[in-house]
Order: C-alpha cells, then structure tokens, then sequence
C-alpha cells in the first residue's frame, strides 16, 4: 500500500480517483489546491502526487517548481493527470520529478497501473539502505500447494540471504508447514504489541511470522512496516487473492507467483484472479501464473491448452508428487527437500536462480 496524494480542485475528480486508488490497496490524501497540496506534502510525506495542472491561486507548474526548490520534496514522484491541451508545455520543459503524464478521462485500469509502475520505478534504495525483495504466494483455489510453494521458496532463498515468510492468512499455516504455532494472536497485534515478537527461527537465515486469525488491512499494514526490514527476501502468504488483504500486500511485491490447477472451475478462477490484478496493474512478468500439475493423475490438457484458456498468458508448470507433499507436511519440511533431485526441487531451484541476482 501507498499513501498517495491526489491534488485536483474538482471535487467529483478528487472523490472519483480516490475511490479507484483505495480500491486497488492506496491510501489516498487529497488537497483542492496547490498551497494546500504543499503543506501535505510536507506534513505527510506521500509515496506519489497525482497533480492537476488546472488549480485556483497557485497551479501546477507553479507546485512542481516550489517541489523543485524544497529539499524535502525535490525527489517526491509525481504524476501528472490533466486536460490534454495543458500537457504540452509540461512535456516540452520536462519539469523534475515527473515521472508520468496521463490526460483526463482516464479509465481506472490505465490510472492504477501508472500508478503502480511508478511506485516500482522509484522504489529504489537510499545510500546504505536496503529494500527487501518481496514475493507472493497466493492460490486462486483453495487446496493448489500455495503453502507448499511458499515453504520452498523461503527456505532455498534463505540459504543465500535472511529471508522471512510472512502468512497473514490468518490460519496458521506458515508455521505450521515447519511444524511450528504461530506466536502472535490477533488479540496481541489489536492490543499494539510488536509484530517483531511473532518472529520464530525454524532454521538459519529463515524466520517465520503467523497468525491465528485474519488480520485487517490496517494490522497487514503495521506487519508490513515493522517486519519488511528484517531480511533481504520476504515471502508473503496473503490468503485470499481478491480480498483486502491481498489488496494491501500484492502492490508491494516485485513477484506474484499464483498457483492453480487445471480443472474447470480453478482454470475459471485463474482468469477471474489475472483480470483483477491486471485492473491493479499487476501483469506478467510481475505476475506469473504456475499450473500445479500432480504426478500420476490425469490431465486432459497440454501446457499450450491451459495457456490458451488462460488468454495466453505465460504460465510455469511445477509438477508436484502427491506422496511427495504429504510427506513434506508430515515431516515439517519444505517439499524441495524431501525429493532433492526431483522435477518439483528444481523448479524452486529456477525461480531462486532467478530472484536472488535481484537483491
């Protein structure tokens, strides 16, 4: 989630536009003008201005250029939403900090992906400073080996960097995978205290944070804040796709790895999951859908086939051993280690091969 202010003397506009922005995980701030978008500049500090041009007493052009002669704002991104025939003159100057121009009307999707590809651009960190590359695990159906993946994830990336696994499910099962219980309830993260004390080490370089129950996106977002600094990787277990939850923690993430099975009402959620995340800008290869294929059983279709039901969008096959897994569970173990030279372990092995050249 972004704090994200929106500066626009209509009042329809400001409403609109939040209301889209809130909808895709944004916290939204709003000012009518430019004296007041620069006194919540300073007070708030947001992630990202969206700035009309067109504004009463002090306009557009005239913000950019306080923004430019205040140190605290000079590297503050804005994107720029306005008339067409305003855009000209801020193109051909190409004031600083503008990363973004878009002319009004804007759809929704156009609006939340700029957005999102802007907060990735600018996500980079401060001298001595390190960001954690964060990735989601999250199933578009119940059941499709998301824990499982999850698991493997963390603990081969923690053989290269401290990593964190973080389930804000709310059941559990991010500890429970390594035969652990979560170490904070709800109850203690509503009564304030430190998400860090939910911290449990199954193994070197890894620590795990669960929960018992749901959390609400304001508590995702004070684990996000007090727990995203305490490794180089951090693996999210969001739970449900399309709740509030996810809203929260998928714009954060530069992989969202969706896995889902190929029979007919999980190829039909897939597609429903990516067309939501495309509507929050989230698209491969950010996104990467991977089909859960289990050994022995049937499958009436070819990669190629699945790709086409999900409108051709790349698609990763992890093939899982259904005796594989139960043993991983059985044993509290992370799957890629029960069968070490296994298609599934290499898999995992891929995708760390892939991520840890980012960090």
């Amino acid at each position: 989630m972004a704090r994200l202010l929106i500066v626009d003397d209509d009042p329809d506009a400001r409403r609109l536009i939040g209301l889209v922005l809130r909808r895709a995980g944004h916290e939204p701030l709003y000012a009518e003008d430019g004296f007041r978008a620069l006194e919540l500049m300073e007070r708030e500090q947001p992630d990202l201005v969206i700035l009309d041009l067109m504004l009463p007493g002090m306009d557009g052009f005239e913000v950019l250029e306080a923004m430019r002669q205040r140190p605290s704002l000079a590297t503050m991104p804005v994107v720029v939403l306005t008339a067409k025939a305003q855009l000209e003159p801020i193109v051909e100057s190409k004031p600083m900090n503008v990363h973004a121009y878009l002319t009004k009307p804007v759809s929704a999707e156009t609006l939340v992906r700029t957005v999102q590809e802007v907060l990735t651009e600018v996500r980079i960190p401060a001298s001595g400073e390190r960001w954690a590359l964060e990735i989601a695990c999250v199933e578009s159906w119940p059941g499709c080996a998301g824990e499982l993946l999850a698991a493997a994830l963390a603990a081969a990336l923690a053989e290269h960097a401290p990593t964190l696994l973080i389930d804000v499910e709310g059941n559990g099962r991010g500890a429970f995978v390594f035969d652990l219980e979560p170490r904070m309830s709800l109850e203690e993260l509503e009564a304030g205290v430190d998400p860090t004390r939910g911290l449990g080490a199954p193994r070197e370089g890894l620590q795990v944070w669960s929960v018992d129950r749901p959390l609400g996106p304001t508590l995702v977002d004070r684990v996000a804040e007090r727990l995203t600094s305490q490794a180089q990787f951090v693996v999210w277990m969001p739970g449900e796709p399309l709740g509030p939850v996810a809203a929260r923690v998928l714009p954060r993430c530069q992989r969202v790895l969706l896995t889902f099975e190929s029979h007919g009402p999980g190829l039909r959620r897939a597609r429903a999951v990516l067309r939501w995340l495309e509507g929050i800008g989230l698209r491969p290869p950010v996104v990467e859908p991977v089909w859960v294929r289990r050994w022995a059983v049937p499958e009436p279709w070819t990669e190629a086939q699945i790709r086409h039901r999900l409108n051709d969008v790349p698609i990763r096959t992890w093939l899982v051993d259904p005796v594989t897994a139960y043993r991983a569970l059985q044993e509290g173990r992370p799957i890629h280690e029960i069968e070490p030279e296994s298609p599934t372990a290499r898999r995992i092995r891929e995708w760390v091969e892939e991520l840890v050249p980012l960090i």
